[in-house]
């Protein structure tokens, strides 16, 4: 379905491509749903470009929706709604980075408080008590979506909040339908919330607004930037457009107007009406004059929005277009202020899913990663394994042959001490002569001991002196026996030890010549 495009004014002052009106590329996007027409706003801000410079740009369109699309700010034909954002998206080529919807007030809830002072920490447990004694039982607490705005405070005196509500169902609703024409919602606010705000309206300063379509007549009550009553009167269609027709209507409105604020002073012993403001078609012209003249209020202004960039402004005003809650909602964010917004807590569950799911996903990645490297290293491991395994073995054997060369060694240098015993206690055995018999040898530990028979004392004697020549230490007798025959059986023993001195010697002999 096509859709109608309102003037736009693409403008710059300074240097780049903003000069002469560079078309918006990437920028965001704020639209309003009303039960006649969508109205989107393109707008794209520099960051380190101050309010009202004039190299902002924006883009205002209008899109056209069938009646009975949307009622009374409820969406009836979802299916319809999705074609026809679907064919607007088709039709321009800008990429949006981020998406505002401004909806209606007439299923929603919006209302200050001013409460005792409360710290950050416990507000958001605070307003939710707020919301279960303020908002009405029509809302039902399981449907509910709410968010709050502080709009002043004295620490440690008093907190004024802005508290807005709204049906989830209906809300999600919106959601689905601007998603599946491809346009990603992340914040939600009541137009007339946005309106009063944009419009500038001092606190606790009563304003009645008026504003004329062509399809509908609406009259708000603000207190301050808060609409404290809205009110939509539908077009009488019976009227024709003509000068009687055109009377008829604002003398039906006008009456409607006065019975409403007829009702609301008795209803507000506080209200202070004094300001109005219109916007719209002539009807709300004449009718703000006609409230001027019966001195219900004591002063009537267009309406104009505050702190605007000039080419908003300029595009508003050539092209004749209702754009004031739209170009109001992207000043607020282009400005970057804190905002009511009733998609907040959705829009923060659904990041902090996809936190956690992207944080899943990276679990798993990192969990196949982590058993992918270990299969690796478990498979290097079991070839490491048998490499230290047969290493092992290999150092056994070696050990095993080390330790039986250590064994050979020692089987050798003993082999050599023994080889040299031996020959020492041959070269004893070989002493004797014909005087003297050597019966029995024996060497154990370094000691030698030997006995035999001899045919006097001085063949022993020759003997021990033959012993000590070899090398043995303090070798002596340890029997000597005389047999009937005068023969000599003795036994002596020695160390194993160097050749002694001559003074041994005779001292030796000394002794065995005594003992003989």
């Amino acid at each position: 379905m096509p859709y109608c495009g309102g003037r736009g004014l693409l403008t710059g002052i300074g240097r780049g491509s903003d000069k002469g009106g560079a078309p918006l590329r990437k920028a965001s996007l704020v639209f309003e749903l009303t039960d006649g027409e969508i109205r989107a706003f393109w707008f794209s801000v520099h960051p380190f470009r101050h309010q009202g410079h004039g190299s902002n740009t924006a883009k205002f369109d209008r899109i056209p929706i069938p009646t009975g699309i949307i009622e009374h700010g409820n969406v009836r034909d979802q299916n319809t709604l999705i074609g026809i954002l679907l064919d607007y998206k088709a039709q321009t080529s800008r990429q949006c980075q981020k998406v505002y919807l401004a909806i209606p007030l007439q299923q929603g809830f919006i209302r200050s408080y001013t409460l005792p002072w409360i710290p950050k920490r416990n507000r958001k447990s605070a307003m939710s008590l707020l919301v279960d004694e303020e908002i009405p039982i029509a809302f039902a607490r399981s449907d509910l979506l709410y968010d709050f705005l502080v709009i002043s405070e004295e620490r440690h005196t008093r907190l004024q909040v802005l508290l807005g509500a709204t049906r989830q169902s209906l809300l999600e609703r919106y959601i689905y339908v601007f998603r599946q024409a491809g346009f990603k919602v992340t914040g939600v606010d009541f137009s007339f919330s946005v309106l009063g705000q944009a419009l500038g309206f001092k606190p606790n300063e009563d304003i009645l607004y008026l504003q004329g379509e062509p399809d509908a007549f609406h009259m708000a009550l603000f207190r301050g930037a808060v609409p404290e009553i809205v009110r939509t009167l539908p077009a009488l269609p019976t009227i024709a457009e003509s000068v009687e027709g055109i009377l008829e209507r604002t003398e039906a409105w006008g009456n409607e107007i006065r019975r409403f604020l007829l009702y609301y002073r008795t209803q507000k012993t506080d209200l202070n009406l004094k300001r109005l403001v219109w916007n719209g078609d002539s009807v709300a012209n004449q009718l703000a004059h006609e409230l001027l003249e019966s001195n219900h209020v004591s002063s009537v202004e267009q309406a104009e929005l505050q702190g605007i960039p000039r080419a908003w402004q300029e595009m508003l005003e050539k092209g004749n277009v209702r754009g004031e809650v739209v170009a109001g909602y992207g000043l607020r964010m282009s400005a970057r202020r804190p905002v009511l917004n009733l998609w907040r807590e959705s829009n923060e569950m659904e990041i902090a899913l996809r936190r956690y799911q992207g944080i899943a996903l990276f679990a798993v990645a990192l969990l196949v990663v982590g058993t992918m490297t270990w299969v690796s290293l478990y498979q290097r491991t079991i070839s490491l394994k048998s490499e230290v395994q047969r290493l092992s073995n290999q150092g056994a054997r070696i050990v095993a042959q080390v330790k039986h060369q250590k064994e050979l060694q020692a089987a050798w240098e003993k082999e050599k001490i023994d080889q040299g015993n031996i020959v020492d206690l041959i070269q004893v055995q070989a002493i004797p002569s014909t005087e003297l018999t050597i019966e029995h040898v024996s060497y154990k530990q370094g000691n030698l001991s030997l006995s035999g028979r001899a045919n006097d004392a001085k063949s022993v004697q020759t003997m021990l002196r033959a012993v000590r020549t070899m090398g043995w230490e303090q070798p002596g007798l340890s029997s000597y026996k005389l047999t009937s025959r005068n023969n000599v059986e003795f036994s002596l023993s020695g160390k194993r030890g160097v050749v002694g001195t001559q003074d041994t010697t005779e001292t030796t002999s000394t002794t065995f010549t005594e003992r003989g």
